[in-house]
């Protein structure tokens, strides 16, 4: 009974809290950069696309944080092609910079196409001598192709059932992605455990005789996947069958390529685009369309769902019309930097509150943190779904509140919080789950300003009331003296016999209203925790290099997750070569952050990962 009433209570804390990323504003009056030359034979009307630099040395920072392999050479991979061709000596000879993955426009007269069934990688070639060992080392792995013609084109065409399949560990099969990006590519050969995918390029080819490396059992054969490729002046083109690569052949020689589409010169015009790594942009509807049908995409990208759109024009309700992303490396880590452009400016810009208000109020040691004003939540909301309680895991909240706490979440708590609203979760040994299992070493809590008091109270009241006579002998509702104001306290009998609070609300100041797990992560916390989150060098190191003026920012302290997590994970498995592998390469994370802001004509993210050099 306790779970059944207090979680719905809990999960309002968290009701708006959401991934936010930043960006600076970008002077759009900036003339953009010659094109990367793959882009002019891609059509303007494509979903989206991908952009890789393949230039070896564009990756030589990567040194820095990760002890790459002997022989690596940037970026380690081509999508699609099978994991027995080496990268550094049979692809990076030829290829030249930049290569595509892109989402062709669906075929005509079909309403929906998922990613797999649009996707095509098209790689430069920048000498075309070594193409001949290239198919020679496709033939040799997968067997000898079938040939035909189109539009004056060879496809070669490997039937899905003699492509090898990768080994299933817990990561599962990350290369039958269409984007084949796997975060274990970086880590030597020999520490790669039983069970672990290999990265495709990076593994040598061995003769049919030679055995498998100790822990690298031999590959298995599926029926699922399979490759085809086509191979014109200039470009390799590969995808898991012929139909999209039919239609890029249809259109590469139009003249309204990528390159000249005035939406993409926008995002050619970003100043950090000469150093970025990767580039990505979208038809945001389009891209929305084929998230509705394609649930990696959907996974990776949020956007809105299939009841947002119209099946028969594909027409989105939200005010987006593309997105783009830029991927650099920093001395201190990576960046990452998305805008969502409008259809039709807002006629009232979003205002920036003041920045991270609410950090001298978190301890030092919080695992994660996100906070900002109700606009923040209006520039990710439609890139969400329009409302935010239209999320998996947020879907049934209004229900089960209604149904438990008889409240009305869009009616009774959303419109007094009209001020800054930071969620939070740290560490504590006291309150609602070390109570309900005493491993669980965390609490969670809301800090809410409101301009609104009295409707604030009345329906904190309502719910004392509720909980006390729906609950009466289970939880005993107390008021508690700290710093001279009132503490309600939410406390039940634990098995011991002891008196337990697991949840505790009280105002912090004339407009805030802090929300905790129980009384004691309460007490933690006001009238000031013992270090505060605000001066830690962690969490500055983390939003200093971001702009200050933003609608809000997300905070994930690494290291003090790792440390909760470990006390988890049993001896062996923590000294385990998978175990090591795992824990090695989340240390290099320092913390993830992230802000947002608002501009005129779009709305801008920026994700920073601070990770740590190596030793």
């Amino acid at each position: 009974m306790l779970k059944r009433v207090t979680l719905p209570v809990l999960s309002v804390l968290l009701l708006t809290t959401g991934s936010v990323l930043q960006a600076q504003p970008v002077p759009f009056e900036v003339a953009p950069t010659s094109p990367p030359p793959v882009t002019t034979v891609l059509p303007g009307e494509i979903s989206g696309v991908l952009l890789i630099d393949t230039r070896a040395n564009a990756w030589n920072g990567l040194n820095r944080f990760i002890d790459t392999p002997p022989g690596f050479s940037g970026p380690g991979f081509l999508p699609y092609i099978p994991a027995e061709v080496n990268f550094a000596r049979d692809i990076q000879p030829w290829l030249g910079d930049w290569m595509a993955i892109a989402v062709m426009p669906g075929a005509e007269g079909t309403v929906r196409a998922s990613v797999q069934e649009n996707a095509v990688m098209v790689a430069p070639i920048q000498d075309p001598s070594g193409i001949p060992n290239f198919v020679a080392q496709l033939s040799a792995i997968a067997g000898q192709p079938r040939e035909r013609q189109f539009q004056g084109v060879t496809l070669l065409e490997w039937p899905g059932q003699n492509m090898a399949r990768e080994q299933k560990g817990f990561l599962g099969s990350l290369q039958s992605w269409p984007i084949a990006l796997n975060p274990f590519w970086a880590f030597k050969q020999r520490k790669w455990p039983t069970g672990l995918p290999v990265l495709a390029q990076t593994r040598p080819i061995l003769p049919d005789s030679t055995p498998m490396p100790p822990g690298v059992s031999a590959p298995e054969t599926q029926g699922t996947r399979g490759l085809a490729i086509a191979i014109v002046p200039g470009y390799v083109v590969a995808a898991q069958s012929s139909a999209p690569l039919e239609r890029w052949i249809a259109t590469k020689d139009r003249s309204n390529s990528l390159a000249s589409d005035p939406q993409f010169q926008r995002t050619l015009a970003h100043p950090e685009l000469g150093r970025s790594l990767v580039i990505g942009y979208g038809n945001f509807p389009q891209l929305a369309q084929l998230s509705s049908v394609s649930p990696l995409l959907n996974r990776l990208v949020p956007l809105p769902a299939s009841g947002d759109i119209n099946p028969a024009g594909g027409e989105l309700t939200t005010p987006y019309s593309a997105i783009d992303l830029m991927v650099w490396m920093e001395p201190f880590g990576f960046r990452a930097q998305s805008r969502g452009f409008y259809k039709i400016p807002p006629p009232d810009p979003l205002v920036s509150p003041t920045p991270n208000p609410m950090a001298a109020r978190l301890p030092a040691s919080t695992y994660f943190t996100c906070g900002g004003s109700r606009n923040l939540w209006q520039a990710i909301g439609p890139i969400l779904g329009q409302n935010l309680l239209t999320l998996p895991g947020l879907d049934q909240i209004p229900e089960l509140t209604q149904s438990t706490l008889g409240l009305d979440v869009t009616q009774d708590i959303l419109p007094w919080m009209d001020g800054e609203i930071t969620a939070f979760v740290f560490p504590t040994n006291q309150g609602f789950f070390p109570t309900v299992n005493e491993t669980m070493k965390l609490g969670m809590g809301s800090i809410i300003e409101t301009s609104d008091r009295p409707s604030a109270e009345r329906l904190l009241t309502q719910l004392d009331e509720l909980i006390a006579s729906q609950l009466s002998g289970a939880i005993t509702i107390t008021r508690h003296q700290i710093n001279e104001n009132s503490v309600t306290s939410w406390e039940v009998m634990n098995v011991n016999g002891r008196t337990e609070s697991v949840l505790a609300h009280g105002w912090i100041s004339e407009d805030t209203l802090m929300m905790t797990t129980g009384l004691g992560p309460f007490q933690e916390l006001y009238p000031q925790p013992y270090q505060s989150l605000a001066n830690a060098f962690n969490f500055q190191a983390a939003l200093e290099p971001l702009p200050q003026d933003n609608l809000g920012y997300c905070y994930l302290n690494m290291g003090s997750v790792l440390a909760w997590v470990n006390t988890f994970v049993p001896p062996e498995i923590n000294a385990s070569p998978e175990g090591q592998i795992v824990l090695n390469s989340l240390g290099k994370i320092r913390s993830i952050s992230g802000t947002g802001v608002s501009q005129n004509t779009h709305v801008q993210w920026d994700l920073l990962m601070l990770l740590s050099p190596r030793s």
